[in-house]
């Protein structure tokens, strides 16, 4: 369970990809006329993750193990609503869905389904609020339980960011988090556990503007919004 909630919030970075050229905090690439502009430093990506609302997006994740010679591939759908709902939507090699709402975790795959209630879990609760707060762009509150690392060749448009957990229990559970984008567009991400396997999840497709409807929040996300 743990490498698919990992998985699941990293994977909302993503919102960044919105409005790309209404970014002003943004570094022209030299050296070519059609150059992708991309983010200054870390402060100005985190900026564009705190603008999206909802979203939705399709992603192939590759899961490596230290005990299998060839990685277990998952493909499927991720969505989110403001404020706090995610869900994994697993469509290959078989169902499952993970949903987190700002109070519970929930998992639903052929063996039934889970609920946690994040408020009765002290290390899991600290666990997803400070993963939470990557895409919701809070820089301030993750650089307390992350060390940050941005990195931007010159005259490319590509750039890396590591976030490496600075104390216990988050270091059991994480070794290192690299987000790797072109422009304001993140595009991959890979999940360093302290195990030494690690996830690659693609991120493409992107819908940030996705609005979802009555029906579909409360299928999604158990949300009942009043007609």
């Amino acid at each position: 369970m743990r490498s698919w909630l990992i998985s699941l919030i990293c994977s909302l970075v993503l919102a960044c990809d919105t409005a790309a050229q209404q970014v002003d905090d943004v570094a022209p690439v030299a050296g070519d006329a059609a150059a992708v502009e991309r983010p200054r430093d870390a402060s100005a990506l985190f900026a564009k993750l705190a603008e999206v609302k909802s979203l939705e997006a399709r992603f192939v994740e590759e899961k490596h193990l230290a005990l299998l010679a060839v990685p277990l591939t998952s493909r499927g759908r991720l969505h989110y609503q403001a404020p706090g709902y995610l869900a994994r939507v697993v469509e290959e090699p078989e169902p499952a869905t993970l949903l987190i709402t700002p109070k519970t975790l929930r998992v639903t795959d052929r063996n039934g389904t889970e609920t946690i209630d994040l408020r009765t879990s002290n290390t899991l609760r600290l666990f997803v609020t400070s993963l939470v707060r990557v895409f919701s762009g809070d820089e301030k509150a993750l650089a307390e339980s992350y060390a940050m690392r941005f990195e931007a060749p010159p005259g490319d448009a590509t750039w890396t960011l590591t976030l490496t957990p600075r104390a216990a229990p988050l270091t059991e559970m994480i070794r290192a988090l690299e987000l790797s984008g072109t422009g304001v567009t993140v595009t991959t991400i890979v999940v360093r556990e302290p195990s030494g396997d690690r996830s690659v999840m693609t991120i493409r497709d992107v819908d940030p503007q996705r609005v979802y409807t009555a029906d579909e929040q409360r299928a999604l996300f158990g949300i009942t919004v009043s007609r």
